[in-house]
């Protein structure tokens, strides 16, 4: 019965005297600050660079967004306050491996931006026997996976080829259009402006212009 009321008395005395920060740190002997981790920002970021692109308004502001994404991603990995959600509610630690994640794939969308590539498609008219070429740009969905996701007809393989090629003047016209596409994209899934949206002739989801 005595062990039983120091035990309790104990309890008491911790609650009042020990400071709430220090009643809820979590001691992990398995962390060694010697470790040469997986991970390292620096080298990551090195590997991941942009290309430049020529001045104008548009890579103005991917640019900006690109180097802002950056930072934050830079501060939140060397951090050592608690990490909290838009409510106030602190972060456990597998809900900051899942926001670190988040900013990886973030950033290689951006990427995908920069370093835009177009795939030729071909899509047969079933009633008409006609191929019509479209172009296609990849994305990356939120488990990381590249999957297709933007494309542009742009008429009948016998319309359009000259000379067994797409002209390069259309093809330039193509990729800004897609460009267009992936920024908006973007846009909608960080920036807000997912209430703003619409779907265009190919199945794209746009920002509307109001």
């Amino acid at each position: 019965m005595q062990k039983v009321v120091k035990n309790f008395v104990h309890k008491i005395i911790v609650s009042i005297f020990v400071p709430q920060n220090i009643k809820t740190q979590m001691k992990n002997d398995f962390y060694n600050k010697n470790w040469n981790y997986i991970f390292k920002f620096e080298d990551w970021i090195d590997d991941h660079k942009p290309k430049n692109k020529q001045n104008s308004d548009f890579w103005d502001e991917v640019n900006l967004e690109f180097e802002e994404v950056k930072a934050e991603f830079k501060n939140l990995l060397s951090s050592t306050e608690d990490i909290t959600d838009k409510d106030g509610n602190k972060l456990t630690p597998i809900n900051l491996y899942n926001l670190i994640d988040q900013y990886k794939i973030r950033i290689e969308k951006l990427l995908l931006i920069f370093n835009v590539r177009l795939y030729k498609t071909l899509n047969k008219n079933k009633k008409s026997g006609v191929k019509y070429i479209v172009m296609r740009a990849f994305w990356i969905d939120h488990f990381g996976k590249k999957v297709r996701w933007f494309s542009r007809n742009i008429g009948p393989e016998n319309k359009v080829l000259v000379n067994g090629n797409i002209p390069l003047h259309q093809l330039e016209e193509i990729e800004k259009h897609i460009l267009y596409l992936m920024w908006d994209q973007y846009c909608i899934e960080y920036l807000g402006a997912d209430g703003e949206t619409g779907i265009d002739l190919d199945g794209n989801r746009v920002i509307v212009d109001f």
